[in-house]
Order: structure tokens, then sequence, then C-alpha cells
């Protein structure tokens, strides 16, 4: 990054999150201290997500292995995508779940960081309590609960409308809310006819509205729509996994650690439902049933971020046909993607 690149970010990164960078996020110090790759970690931070990856980053942060290389571990869960921003840009969060389309963002924007794999490919549905609505087109004029303004669940959603021949700003009322969890909120007490969901907030809906007599449910699988909008396998890479370059550089032990304790991760999840379950519960706020249901419908698979290259690629290119500003205008390069 040329110094006027530098300067232009840091004006960026004060106005819009109301931090200064400390030093050691541009390497002139450390996450630890000490230079040597020997020395034990002083504190690991880890994030998860308001989606079921975090039942796989909360089972990272327990195991022996993870423990053993630090002095302390810290797991903690973001709630919206600002907060990631911010936790990431100070140096607060070292290892966390990401939507793949923020990763790149923030290496675009130039955060030294890296992506080390994708875990979820796909896990956005449109739910709705409307009878009527079971098609793109059914969707005209109608108000949609779009979590995340920015943020990829709106990408995905703005992309697939425009290939199944709608014009979002002019057809639908597009209504922003802070996550998911208000999103819910606002689609039972019907002040919007249909939500854009992730895995569980899609299964909490769908129980809670049971429970009070607005049953809602799904009317488009948004990873199928992707498969028959661009001739692909109806799978995402929507969620992963980022580190700080300097923690990368500085103790590459920990990120071989990781990279292995996640493959474990998503093998005992899928093998262990209900006890990922339980595990889940505990940071997630809902109750393991509902996270059981979700980890049904989430398509899990550790990939390296080096492996699922050409998927990304091809996702970060089509959402940039809509949004061509998304990564700063280019595809980020072979320094983004760890393996």
């Amino acid at each position: 990054m040329f110094p006027s690149d530098r300067r232009r970010f840091l004006q960026f990164l004060t106005a819009t999150t109301g931090l200064t960078l400390t030093s050691h996020l541009w390497g002139c110090n450390s996450i630890n201290s000490s230079p040597s790759q020997n020395q034990q970690l002083g504190k690991l931070t880890i994030g998860g997500s308001p989606i079921v990856i975090t039942v796989l980053l909360a089972y990272l942060s327990e195991q022996p292995k993870i423990q053993s290389l630090a002095r302390e571990v810290d797991f903690r869960l973001w709630k919206t995508h600002d907060q990631l921003r911010a936790e990431m840009v100070s140096g607060q969060l070292q290892i966390s779940a990401t939507p793949t389309s923020l990763a790149a963002n923030l290496y675009q924007r130039g955060v030294p960081l890296k992506l080390l794999n994708v875990l979820i490919w796909g896990v956005l549905y449109l739910w709705s309590g409307d009878e009527s609505i079971s098609s793109w087109e059914d969707l005209k004029g109608k108000k949609i609960l779009i979590p995340f303004r920015g943020g990829l669940p709106a990408q995905l959603f703005f992309y697939l409308a425009g290939e199944n021949g709608l014009n979002p700003e002019q057809e639908l009322d597009i209504q922003y809310t802070t996550d998911f969890t208000q999103a819910v909120q606002f689609l039972l007490a019907r002040e919007g006819d249909v939500a854009l969901l992730a895995e569980p907030a899609g299964s909490s809906a769908e129980i809670q509205g049971q429970n009070k007599g607005t049953p809602v449910r799904t009317v488009l699988n948004l990873q199928e729509e992707w498969g028959k909008a661009t001739g692909r396998q109806p799978r995402i890479p929507q969620a992963g996994t980022l580190a700080l370059t300097s923690l990368i550089e500085q103790h590459p032990e920990v990120i071989q650690a990781v990279q292995l304790e996640l493959k474990n991760a998503t093998t005992w999840v899928i093998k262990n439902p209900s006890e990922a379950a339980q595990l889940g519960a505990k940071s997630l706020g809902l109750k393991a049933p509902v996270i059981e249901r979700s980890l049904a419908k989430t398509p899990l698979e550790m990939v390296t971020a080096v492996e699922a290259q050409e998927d990304l690629e091809f996702w970060f290119s089509r959402l940039m046909e809509k949004n061509p500003k998304l990564l700063q205008g280019k595809l980020p390069n072979a320094e983004f993607y760890y393996g």
C-alpha cells in the first residue's frame, strides 16, 4: 500500500469505525511482542458469528491442542458486520468466523489478514407467512426484510433478484434490519412480508411462528437459486475463517492447529448434531433443538482457502457484476488465500 493510499485508508477507518489503528496492525508491534515463533502466545482471541459456523469456532476454542498454544484463549461472539470490522481493525480479534465477501472487502481495504478456509456452503433462505408467495415474481410489491445492509445476504439477494428479472429498487420494498434476530421479530410481527434469513435464524422463526400461531415457511432456497442462475453446483462459499497476518507469520503453529481442528470440528458436528447443538446454544442464545434443526440444513465442509479459490473468485465476480465497487473494483490477489 502506497503512503497516500495508507493515509486514505486510515482516514476511512477513523471515520467509519471511530477507531485509530493500533501499531501492531501494521506490523510495528506484533500480537505477541516477541518476534520468536517458539514463544507461547499470550492470548488467542477467537470470534464466532450469528450463524451456525459459531458451533465450529466454539468447538475449536475448547480443544486441548488450541488451549496448549496460548496462555489464554478467549472466545467471543460478534453480532454485526460493523463489530467484526472494528474488532479486526483494532486487533481485538485474531481469528474469526467471517462472511467470505467481508473478509475480501477488508483485505482489499488494506487490513492485513488472510482467509484461512471456507466452512459453510450456503445457509440463506427467504421465509414468509404469506402463502401466495412461492417465486421471484411473487415478490413484486412486497416488503422484504434484509439483515446487514450491504452485507453478504443483501449482495446475494440483489444478484439473484436481478438474474430473475426483478429490479429490487423499483419493484420491491426493501427494509434493512440490524441483524437476523430483528428480521425474525419483524417477520413474526407481520411488519414485513418476506425475510432473508440464515440458519439458525430461519429455524428459530419457524419454531417461534408455530408456537405463536403465525406460521412461516421457506419460499426460496437461495443456494438452489444460485445453482439455477449460474449453472453451477447449488452451493455458495458463504462463510469461513480469517486470521490476522501477524498471527499467521509469527505463530504458524497456531494456524496449522486451527486448520486441523476445524476439519475435525466439521466431522464432529456432522456425527454429533445433538451435542453440537448443546455447544452452540451456549453462544448463540438459542435453544438446542433450534440449532439441531438448523444443522440438518447446513452444508458443512472444511476446504482451505487456496483449494476454494476458484469457487470464491467466481462468487466474488458475480457479486461485483451488480456492485463493481464491492472489492475496490478487483479480485483479491493470491496472498489473500491461505493454504
